[in-house]
């Protein structure tokens, strides 16, 4: 009997993709991949942007303001409040600090990864890094207490891919979703790291 796919959930028709003998069913994939194709949103693309704040003008007002504070508490005679003292020194460092996030923040600001239907876009630091899906040989998102990760295999080694997932605003639930998608769409292996013990498993 044919299965309904119409009455599948998303997470449910990615499973049926990833189970389902591609050889022996061909046509109930394609009816799995066309269903898919509809609940995916928008063009089928998952864009994720940096998450860096210009901090640069808050920290130097604050270092302004202390600065200011402690020199005026030197001369007024507290010159033994080493705290005082060190708290002077915030006055001549706010420019710098001022200078050192404004150009950090600059470097930061479009970074992005663009996971769509071609393949992977990454942008870090102004270093950009691109492979087609047919290019990837297997993926792996690694979770552990610390740090959440993915990290793309290529048939060129020097062009793979690592994202250090946390440093993006983003739901990694979508991006798991499309992941696996395309994982099961190219046959490629999808590994889940599953705890801070370095297992690996196939997803």
């Amino acid at each position: 009997m044919e299965p309904n796919y119409a009455n599948y959930s998303y997470n449910e028709l990615l499973e049926a993709l990833e189970t389902i003998d591609h050889h022996a069913y061909p046509d109930r994939v394609n009816s799995i991949k066309a269903r898919l194709a509809t609940l995916d949103d928008k063009n089928g693309n998952v864009s994720i942007r940096g998450d860096y704040k210009d901090i640069s003008l808050l920290l130097f007002l604050i270092c302004s303001v202390l600065g200011v504070m402690c020199t005026w508490m030197l001369i007024k005679g507290n010159e033994n409040d080493f705290r005082a003292i060190v708290g002077a020194f915030l006055l001549p460092a706010a420019p710098f600090l001022y200078w050192h996030y404004k150009k950090k923040w600059k470097t930061h600001a479009k970074d992005l990864f663009i996971l769509n239907k071609e393949g992977v876009l990454y942008s870090f630091k102004g270093q950009d890094a691109k492979l087609a899906w047919a290019n990837i040989t297997s993926i792996e998102l690694s979770r552990t207490r610390y740090h959440s990760s993915l990290s793309f295999e290529s048939k060129h080694k020097d062009k793979s891919i690592y994202i250090d997932i946390k440093k993006f605003r983003c739901s990694q639930l979508t991006v798991e979703n499309f992941i696996r998608k395309k994982a099961a769409e190219h046959g490629m292996p999808y590994y889940k790291s599953t705890l801070w013990r370095g297992k690996k498993r196939i997803a």
